[in-house]
């Protein structure tokens, strides 16, 4: 009983000292009452934080709801999320992901590729409760020798049809 009574005592001074967090607290301790099993609802937090929930979808590994601590930033959502999902990619393709904030009642507040967002982490706003992260994964074929090949033989079938059509009156 001494030594919690002299622990107290040698804490007081940190704990006077904390500052409150100037972000408004919007979910304190709600997360430990949830008994949600449902699949596509994640928690990523400590018990008693404030925590704020976000709606990630399109092509991540696990769309859903997350519910994380309010100081979590979309870059560490999409990580919880697994990332972007992507496929095996040829060197005929060209990829980019598209990363898009959708906040409630204003609409898309930030659009960035995800390699932009990884160069410039500071451009990305902080998260907010309700938000919605939407993740594109775009591929784009560039045109190479098999369409090439596809297309003059194409031109040639036509060619020939035409000949034979023209030649037959």
């Amino acid at each position: 009983m001494h030594r919690l009574l002299l622990l107290l005592l040698a804490l007081a001074p940190a704990l006077a000292a904390a500052q409150p967090s100037d972000r408004p607290v919007t979910r304190i301790g709600q997360s430990e009452q949830t008994q949600s099993t449902a699949p596509g609802y994640y928690r990523h937090h400590l018990p008693g934080e404030a925590t704020i929930q976000v709606q990630v979808e399109g092509t991540v590994v696990s769309p859903g709801l997350y519910e994380v601590a309010d100081e979590t930033d979309l870059r560490q959502v999409l990580a919880l999320s697994g990332g972007p999902r992507i496929d095996i990619r040829d060197r005929q393709n060209s990829r980019r992901v598209e990363l898009r904030l959708v906040r409630p009642g204003e609409g898309e507040i930030y659009a960035a590729t995800l390699t932009d967002a990884a160069a410039d982490p500071v451009l990305i706003p902080p998260l907010r409760h309700r938000d919605a992260l939407l993740v594109e994964v775009l591929d784009k074929r560039r045109f190479g020798w098999q369409d090439a090949a596809t297309v003059i033989g194409a031109a040639g079938t036509v060619a020939f049809l035409f000949q034979l059509l023209a030649g037959g009156n």
